[in-house]
């Protein structure tokens, strides 16, 4: 009997990691449970998206803001890789270097200018 195995492709090898620690039927079981409920987050998320902009206070500043941070990120992990960095150190200077970034635009640029 063939079965539809979806929790493969979208979680690579957590897939697998749950087939071994739970057997091959309880391991698709909790598999395709966990892309229902992240299926289930982002449409509850979708419902709620004005009372989420609302009470987060995102706006398109802030997303702009986000956007360009995230780029200057995967920019920076890019170059921190090409040095030949380990994995984990290009990704954590990658991103303590654009928080410094962040915090030296939103607090030591002056606002009445």
């Amino acid at each position: 009997m063939a079965t539809v195995d979806l929790a493969t492709p979208l979680l690579g090898d957590f897939s697998n990691q749950l087939e071994l620690a739970f057997g091959p039927t309880f391991g698709w079981f909790f598999g395709h449970l966990i892309i229902l409920g992240m299926i289930a987050i982002i449409i509850q998320t979708m419902r709620k998206t004005t009372l989420l902009t609302k009470n987060f206070d995102i706006s398109s500043a802030k997303i702009t803001n986000f956007i360009g941070y995230s780029i200057a990120t995967i920019i920076q992990y890019q170059i921190f890789i090409t040095f030949s960095f380990p994995v984990s150190g290009a990704i954590i200077t990658a991103i303590t270097s654009t928080l410094l970034w962040k915090w030296t635009f939103d607090v030591l640029t002056p606002t009445d200018v």
